[in-house]
Protein backbone atom coordinates (compact mmCIF):
# COMPACT_ATOMS: atom_id res chain seq x y z
CA UNK A 1 0.00 0.00 0.00
CA UNK A 2 2.96 2.33 0.56
CA UNK A 3 2.69 5.93 1.62
CA UNK A 4 -0.75 6.33 0.07
CA UNK A 5 -1.91 3.51 2.32
CA UNK A 6 -0.59 5.32 5.37
CA UNK A 7 -2.54 8.46 4.51
CA UNK A 8 -5.64 6.37 3.79
CA UNK A 9 -5.39 4.59 7.16
CA UNK A 10 -4.95 7.90 8.99
CA UNK A 11 -7.90 9.42 7.12
CA UNK A 12 -10.07 6.40 7.78
CA UNK A 13 -9.44 6.34 11.52
CA UNK A 14 -9.07 10.07 12.29
CA UNK A 15 -12.79 10.80 12.42
CA UNK A 16 -13.29 8.30 15.24
CA UNK A 17 -10.58 9.83 17.47
CA UNK A 18 -12.27 11.15 20.61
CA UNK A 19 -9.22 13.09 21.81
CA UNK A 20 -5.92 14.57 20.70
CA UNK A 21 -4.30 11.64 22.53
CA UNK A 22 -6.08 9.15 20.27
CA UNK A 23 -5.53 11.20 17.11
CA UNK A 24 -1.86 11.84 17.86
CA UNK A 25 -1.25 8.21 18.74
CA UNK A 26 -2.73 7.12 15.42
CA UNK A 27 -0.61 9.59 13.43
CA UNK A 28 2.58 8.74 15.37
CA UNK A 29 2.06 5.01 14.85
CA UNK A 30 1.43 5.30 11.11
CA UNK A 31 4.18 7.84 10.34
CA UNK A 32 6.57 6.11 12.73
CA UNK A 33 6.35 2.99 10.58
CA UNK A 34 8.18 4.78 7.75
CA UNK A 35 10.24 7.54 9.40
CA UNK A 36 12.04 8.02 12.71
CA UNK A 37 9.99 9.70 15.42
CA UNK A 38 11.57 10.16 18.81
CA UNK A 39 9.16 12.99 19.51
CA UNK A 40 5.97 14.17 17.87
CA UNK A 41 3.51 16.86 18.74
CA UNK A 42 0.35 18.36 17.40
CA UNK A 43 0.09 21.97 18.43
CA UNK A 44 -2.71 24.47 18.10
CA UNK A 45 -1.82 27.82 16.58
CA UNK A 46 -3.41 31.11 17.56
CA UNK A 47 -2.21 33.64 14.98
CA UNK A 48 -3.89 36.54 16.78
CA UNK A 49 -1.84 35.89 19.92
CA UNK A 50 1.01 34.37 17.85
CA UNK A 51 1.32 31.32 20.09
CA UNK A 52 1.60 27.55 19.74
CA UNK A 53 -0.08 25.32 22.35
CA UNK A 54 0.80 21.64 22.62
CA UNK A 55 -2.35 19.53 22.26
CA UNK A 56 -0.52 16.20 21.93
CA UNK A 57 3.05 15.23 22.74
CA UNK A 58 4.70 11.81 22.62
CA UNK A 59 8.29 10.71 23.04
CA UNK A 60 11.37 12.61 24.06
CA UNK A 61 9.85 15.80 25.37
CA UNK A 62 11.40 19.07 26.49
CA UNK A 63 11.21 19.44 30.28
CA UNK A 64 8.29 21.71 31.19
CA UNK A 65 6.49 21.25 27.89
CA UNK A 66 3.57 19.04 28.72
CA UNK A 67 0.24 19.11 26.96
CA UNK A 68 -1.20 22.61 27.27
CA UNK A 69 2.19 24.35 27.20
CA UNK A 70 1.96 27.69 25.33
CA UNK A 71 4.88 29.45 23.71
CA UNK A 72 5.43 32.16 21.15
CA UNK A 73 5.74 31.22 17.51
CA UNK A 74 8.40 33.88 17.05
CA UNK A 75 11.71 32.38 15.97
CA UNK A 76 10.46 28.77 16.02
CA UNK A 77 10.75 25.94 13.53
CA UNK A 78 6.95 26.00 13.23
CA UNK A 79 7.07 29.68 12.25
CA UNK A 80 9.80 28.96 9.68
CA UNK A 81 7.65 26.17 8.25
CA UNK A 82 4.66 28.49 8.00
CA UNK A 83 6.76 31.14 6.27
CA UNK A 84 8.21 28.59 3.87
CA UNK A 85 4.68 27.62 2.89
CA UNK A 86 4.37 23.88 3.05
CA UNK A 87 6.62 23.17 5.99
CA UNK A 88 10.29 22.80 6.77
CA UNK A 89 12.88 20.11 7.44
CA UNK A 90 15.92 20.93 9.56
CA UNK A 91 18.76 18.82 10.85
CA UNK A 92 21.64 18.83 8.41
CA UNK A 93 23.54 21.39 10.48
CA UNK A 94 25.35 20.87 13.78
CA UNK A 95 23.28 21.69 16.90
CA UNK A 96 25.19 24.94 17.48
CA UNK A 97 24.23 26.20 14.03
CA UNK A 98 20.60 25.16 14.52
CA UNK A 99 20.54 27.02 17.86
CA UNK A 100 21.92 30.14 16.15
CA UNK A 101 19.19 29.98 13.53
CA UNK A 102 16.44 29.06 16.02
CA UNK A 103 17.46 30.34 19.49
CA UNK A 104 14.31 28.90 21.11
CA UNK A 105 15.32 25.45 19.86
CA UNK A 106 18.15 25.11 22.42
CA UNK A 107 16.00 23.28 25.01
CA UNK A 108 14.86 20.80 22.33
CA UNK A 109 18.44 20.23 21.18
CA UNK A 110 19.42 19.62 24.82
CA UNK A 111 17.14 16.54 24.80
CA UNK A 112 19.23 15.00 21.99
CA UNK A 113 16.93 15.96 19.11
CA UNK A 114 18.94 16.69 15.94
CA UNK A 115 16.33 16.80 13.16
CA UNK A 116 12.84 18.23 12.92
CA UNK A 117 10.04 18.40 10.42
CA UNK A 118 7.20 20.90 10.87
CA UNK A 119 4.14 21.50 8.73
CA UNK A 120 1.16 23.73 9.35
CA UNK A 121 -2.39 22.41 9.29
CA UNK A 122 -4.47 25.12 7.67
CA UNK A 123 -8.14 25.94 8.04
CA UNK A 124 -9.74 28.52 5.80
CA UNK A 125 -6.34 29.56 4.47
CA UNK A 126 -4.79 30.22 7.90
CA UNK A 127 -2.45 28.11 9.99
CA UNK A 128 -4.59 26.63 12.77
CA UNK A 129 -2.33 23.84 14.00
CA UNK A 130 0.99 22.17 13.25
CA UNK A 131 2.36 18.67 13.09
CA UNK A 132 5.95 18.49 14.34
CA UNK A 133 8.18 15.40 14.17
CA UNK A 134 11.63 15.12 15.70
CA UNK A 135 14.47 12.63 15.63
CA UNK A 136 17.77 12.14 17.41
CA UNK A 137 19.38 11.36 14.04
CA UNK A 138 20.94 14.21 12.07
CA UNK A 139 19.37 14.67 8.61
CA UNK A 140 16.63 12.20 9.52
CA UNK A 141 13.92 13.69 7.30
CA UNK A 142 13.58 14.11 3.55
CA UNK A 143 11.38 16.16 1.25
CA UNK A 144 9.33 12.97 0.77
CA UNK A 145 8.82 12.72 4.56
CA UNK A 146 7.65 16.33 4.59
CA UNK A 147 5.19 15.60 1.78
CA UNK A 148 3.81 12.61 3.70
CA UNK A 149 3.50 14.65 6.93
CA UNK A 150 1.72 17.43 5.00
CA UNK A 151 -0.73 14.89 3.58
CA UNK A 152 -1.31 13.45 7.06
CA UNK A 153 -1.96 16.98 8.34
CA UNK A 154 -4.47 17.58 5.57
CA UNK A 155 -6.47 14.43 6.33
CA UNK A 156 -6.61 15.12 10.08
CA UNK A 157 -7.52 18.81 9.64
CA UNK A 158 -11.24 18.42 10.27
CA UNK A 159 -10.70 16.27 13.36
CA UNK A 160 -8.10 18.68 14.74
CA UNK A 161 -10.54 21.55 14.33
CA UNK A 162 -13.38 19.59 15.95
CA UNK A 163 -11.19 18.55 18.89
CA UNK A 164 -9.94 22.12 19.22
CA UNK A 165 -13.53 23.28 19.53
CA UNK A 166 -14.31 20.59 22.13
CA UNK A 167 -11.16 21.46 24.07
CA UNK A 168 -12.17 25.13 24.26
CA UNK A 169 -15.73 24.29 25.30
Amino acid sequence: MGHAGIVERIAGAAGAAASFEELGGLVAEELGAVMPIERMNIGLIDLDEYVFTDAYVVGRNVPGRSVGHRRTLDGTVVEAGMRAGGGIVIGGDPPERLAERFPRLRSTLDTGIRSMLATAIECEGRAAAALVLASTRPSAYTAEDLRLAREAGEVIRERVMALRYVQRG
